[in-house]
């Protein structure tokens, strides 16, 4: 368990709640690495079309469509610093009752899943490489941008959580299904 995850998670456990593991996305310069290509190419996009010598027409219309890349180079960036603050503000803990995600940009703030609620039509939990995920059923899983990659948006009216970045995805997925099991 990581002590600095647990000193997080501890003070939003119930009554006869016991912490069964915490800890943190690790390593995510995988994800940051991702981001960094997208943001290079449509940067080099950008640069190419200002730098093709075109007639006047088209020399218009690619001045206009390098300013919007530029543009769309800049909020890349900044989605990309959004991200890499919330994971850095992103502990998991996984009790006998919950899975637990305290996380936030400025203010941290606890979502929590049941495990009563795991593999009923309402949630189920799944492992996607060092992933977890308690999401519907039916539901394709994505982060939106600006926002929590763990917690989904109030607005999306979709429940769905994100443990990511697991050292031992594997392991912790046992773990929340065992948990939830022992629940039944």
């Amino acid at each position: 368990m990581d002590p600095e995850a647990a000193a997080v998670i501890n003070p939003h456990l119930l009554v006869r709640e016991e912490l069964l593991w915490c800890g943190r996305p690790h390593d995510t310069t995988e994800l940051l690495r991702w981001r960094a290509g997208a943001i290079i190419l449509v940067a080099i996009a950008a640069l190419v079309m200002r730098s093709i010598p075109l007639g006047p027409g088209l020399a218009e219309r690619a001045d206009t469509n390098s300013i919007l890349l530029a543009v769309l180079v800049g909020v890349l960036i900044a989605e990309a610093i959004v991200f890499h603050s919330y994971l850095s503000n992103t502990f998991y803990g996984v009790t006998n009752q919950r899975v637990i995600i305290v996380s936030g940009f400025r203010k941290l703030e606890m979502a929590a899943v049941l495990l009563d609620l795991l593999n009923t039509p309402r949630l189920c939990v799944r492992r996607i490489h060092r992933s977890v995920e308690l999401i519907p059923p039916v539901h394709r899983s994505g982060a939106l941008p600006f926002t929590n990659p763990s917690v989904p948006p109030d607005w999306t009216g979709n429940e769905w959580y994100r443990l990511i970045a697991l050292e031992d995805a594997r392991r912790v997925c046992d773990l929340i299904v065992e948990s939830s099991n022992k629940l039944k």
